[in-house]
């Protein structure tokens, strides 16, 4: 590999102070908030529309291959673009967009329907008109929640040049968008459902209206937050004038050439795993868990919030904990404890037997899973100090382009898997708690041991993929800065 000649370019840095971090997290917050509730559309399908199980796989694998098609073109988009960068800043147009964006098609998915008494659209007509619809919004909602995700990581990559200031992020992100996000998401969203009805007491759909309710709200809280997410994402001036002249003073690559390069880093693979992992596990509980409160335990919805804020709870404390950790034995071996603590959790919940003994086994799970999610978080821009620093050229939303493309197969893996489950145990989502014993243990076997076993296969890959010690991690960053780039 060719030494990489220095810019000329003065990069200069400051470490962003606690106000900033605290801004910028922010966004995730709304974007955490925004993804649980769209997360409902199985949900919703299933119970509410009447979907078969079959067409419900369609329509996700129909948007999974849309947005597979269109996550590259977005992420060359982000990175290609330039006319702005000066006055505004690389990610900020964008990122504003895509907020918006994501409200509009989170409203447009949740169109009530007509339907029958206890669930179901009445003709077939509807149904496939249906299908249509929420193959639609959904693919809308993930291209601009595509734009959201990757441009604020990008945007937390060049922010964020030094390790610890990566790790303050990854600590002050545990209490707003873990804690705050998750309780405005996991907890707001069913307690939303349960207030307007969703559901009567055997499981079966009440309210048409209550999903599309639920949206309204979600929608007025994510549109409020905007100024502060405006003032966070805000770049100081002279990172606007390193983005742009460094745009000016480097040639972009051609991406199909920066795609070849993804494909052949390792330590991006590692990343990309980890996204798989992460997306088919959030998709999986978050609908999992729905059904398992509504028909195998016979509650109503809204006690889901029980289990789920036990989750925050141990989310933060072990995003906390993986702080010091991460501070001690480095990202590697914080994800793989995580790993660990994870695969141990989501084993046991198979044996649960009450609300009470679910909530306890998730106290486990989410604390491996608040490990590795805060690992990985700092992870990622050691990979792609790595990348630059090995090819020259900033291309940062690309990456996170491949990591949407990662997540939004894992979404259609964790919809195929649902279906053979629901095939495979003869669960009929219509017939609420009416359904057989079997039926209602397929559905706990989907959210642990099916979790559990996805978690140990993608953390191997990992733990033999990503190979960035904390030394070199240091000397990457110290590399870049000396560079300009």
């Amino acid at each position: 590999m060719a030494e990489l000649e220095a810019t000329g370019i003065d990069r200069r840095y400051k470490a962003p102070t606690i106000w900033r971090i605290l801004a910028l997290t922010s966004g995730m917050v709304v974007w955490n908030m925004l993804y649980t509730a769209q997360g409902q559309f199985q949900l919703y399908g299933l119970s509410v529309l009447g979907i078969d199980a079959t067409l419900v796989t369609l329509y996700v694998v129909i948007f999974t291959i849309i947005d597979i098609i269109n996550d590259p073109i977005i992420g060359r988009l982000s990175d290609k673009s330039k006319r702005f960068t000066r006055r505004f800043g690389k990610r900020f147009i964008w990122l504003i967009i895509s907020n918006v964006g994501m409200v509009v098609f989170l409203l447009l998915m949740f169109l009530p329907w007509p339907i029958l008494p206890g669930g179901g659209l009445p003709t077939e007509t509807l149904i496939i008109l249906a299908v249509i619809w929420l193959a639609f919004t959904s693919a809308m909602f993930d291209n601009f929640q595509t734009f959201n995700e990757m441009n604020t990581e990008a945007l937390n990559v060049d922010l964020m040049r030094d390790p610890e200031s990566r790790r303050r992020l990854t600590l002050v992100r545990v209490f707003t968008e873990t804690l705050l996000g998750l309780i405005l998401g996991i907890l707001l969203v069913p307690l939303l459902l349960s207030l307007f009805n969703a559901f009567d007491d055997t499981g079966l759909a009440d309210n048409p209206n209550a999903f599309f309710l639920m949206a309204v709200v979600i929608s007025i809280i994510a549109l409020i937050s905007i100024p502060i997410r405006a003032w966070g994402i805000w770049e100081p001036k002279e990172m606007r004038e390193f983005r742009a002249d460094l745009d000016q003073k480097i040639e972009r690559p051609p991406f199909m050439l920066v795609l070849k390069r993804i494909l052949k880093d390792r330590n991006w693979w590692a990343i990309m795993i980890q996204s798989l992992w992460w997306g088919f596990t959030a998709r999986a509980f978050t609908v999992g868990v729905s059904f398992y409160i509504l028909i195998t335990l016979g509650l109503d919805i809204g006690l889901s919030i029980i289990p789920q804020a036990v989750m925050i709870l141990s989310l933060v404390i072990f995003g906390v904990i993986s702080y010091f950790l991460m501070k001690r034995i480095g990202t590697k071996k914080t994800v793989l404890i995580g790993i660990i603590v994870t695969c141990i959790g989501f084993f046991l919940m198979v044996f649960s037997t009450s609300i009470w003994t679910f909530t306890l086994f998730v106290i486990i799970g989410a604390g491996g899973v608040g490990l590795q999610n805060s690992a990985t978080s700092v992870a990622n821009k050691e990979a792609l100090d790595a990348a630059v620093l090995k090819h020259g050229t900033r291309e940062e939303a690309q990456y996170f382009a491949i990591n949407g493309v990662v997540r939004s197969a894992s979404t259609a893996i964790q919809t195929i898997v649902l279906l053979l489950i629901i095939l495979g145990f003869g669960i009929d989502m219509t017939l609420g708690t009416g359904n057989t014993e079997s039926a209602k243990f397929g559905l706990l076997f989907n959210i642990s041991i099916v979790i559990a076993i996805f978690t140990a296969i993608t953390g191997i890959a990992y733990w033999k993929l990503f190979n960035i010690t904390p030394e070199m991690a240091e000397a990457n960053k110290e590399k870049l800065l000396e560079l300009g780039r």
